[in-house]
């Protein structure tokens, strides 16, 4: 469905939510706890690297927006500026053995960051088998200042990662990239953007696709940090759910986030909202003492991401295979 960027200032509970239900054929997919996409088994000599690879450019607001913390005052004083990712690819992959992609998001505020920050986790599951990618977005400074440049600072990172994906689909040939099978990750900013993916990758006129006919839609996502309510630092009241969206596992913390104010109840009313949409959405509870966790191959939250990441991006058929 198509929709404007008008609403943005909404509250999450004007969203209108169709009334159909996703079956959930959980007991159909059993993951495994070791091997190909489960564990590491790749060493990094044996991953092949990217990086730097440029995907968007686009002009730069005001002459206030940058796209990573590293470059940022080189990139203050460019009329445009060029939107770069990294991306590994594991030894398994191949023209003939395209594999399944897992996109990182890192988060700051949309104010500060970079793709760097998820290095280590972009490998961790390359080792495990998979291509995987951390992208940047423009980041716009102070945009906490003004309800109007907020709205803008979030458009404009949505619009980049949404043409991450979808630049990432359109050279899957490269990068022997398995089309039908990419999850996205993130925390707190990051987090709200892989929310979004999930539930309005191609919806928002506004946005402009830099590869025509490639959605940006994918197939599962693991935002931390991040709700669907007026309480949390995003407002995503112009993303309209429904069965077609991307299934989501949501990490929260278990009383009030530090960082949002956004409470358990915020998290449960965004998995309602979700599911009430005819998707699925599994909330996890983070410790009290935490804004976002860190969601990577053989961490703390692994095995309780894997069986969500199997069954959804279908890895027992590769596997059986």
């Amino acid at each position: 469905m198509k929709i404007t960027a008008n609403s943005i200032l909404l509250l999450l509970l004007t969203i209108q939510f169709s009334s159909c239900n996703k079956e959930n054929n959980s007991n159909d997919f059993v993951s495994t706890n070791s091997g190909l996409y489960a564990s590491p088994l790749f060493s990094e000599s044996q991953l092949t690297r990217y990086n730097n690879v440029p995907f968007s450019t686009r002009p730069n607001f005001m002459g206030i927006q940058f796209t990573d913390d590293l470059t940022m005052m080189e990139e203050q004083q460019q009329a445009e500026l060029t939107i770069y990712m990294d991306v590994v690819v594991p030894p398994n992959a191949s023209i003939h053995s395209r594999q399944p992609l897992m996109v990182l998001i890192h988060g700051g505020g949309f104010l500060q960051g970079s793709k760097i920050g998820l290095t280590n986790n972009t490998l961790s599951y390359a080792s495990a088998g998979y291509v995987s990618a951390t992208v940047n977005y423009r980041l716009t400074e102070d945009n906490y200042l003004d309800a109007d440049l907020r709205t803008l600072a979030v458009l404009h990172a949505l619009e980049d990662v949404q043409n991450a994906i979808r630049f990432l689909k359109a050279n899957a040939e490269i990068f022997y990239i398995d089309t039908t099978r990419i999850a996205v990750s993130g925390g707190s900013a990051g987090g709200g953007l892989s929310l979004a993916l999930a539930l309005g990758a191609d919806e928002i006129d506004e946005l402009v696709s830099d590869y025509v006919g490639i959605s940006a839609r994918i197939h599962a996502s693991f935002p931390s940090g991040a709700t669907l309510t007026a309480d949390s630092l995003i407002d995503f009241s112009y993303l309209v759910g429904d069965a077609t969206d991307a299934p989501v596992m949501l990490f929260h913390n278990s009383l009030v986030d530090p960082a949002t104010g956004a409470t358990w109840q915020d998290a449960k009313i965004t998995q309602t909202a979700i599911e009430n949409s005819g998707n699925e959405c599994i909330l996890i509870a983070q410790p009290a003492t935490t804004h976002t966790v860190s969601l990577h191959v053989g961490g703390p939250y692994w095995e309780t991401m894997r069986p969500f990441l199997w069954r959804h991006l279908r890895l027992h058929e590769i596997v059986e295979n």
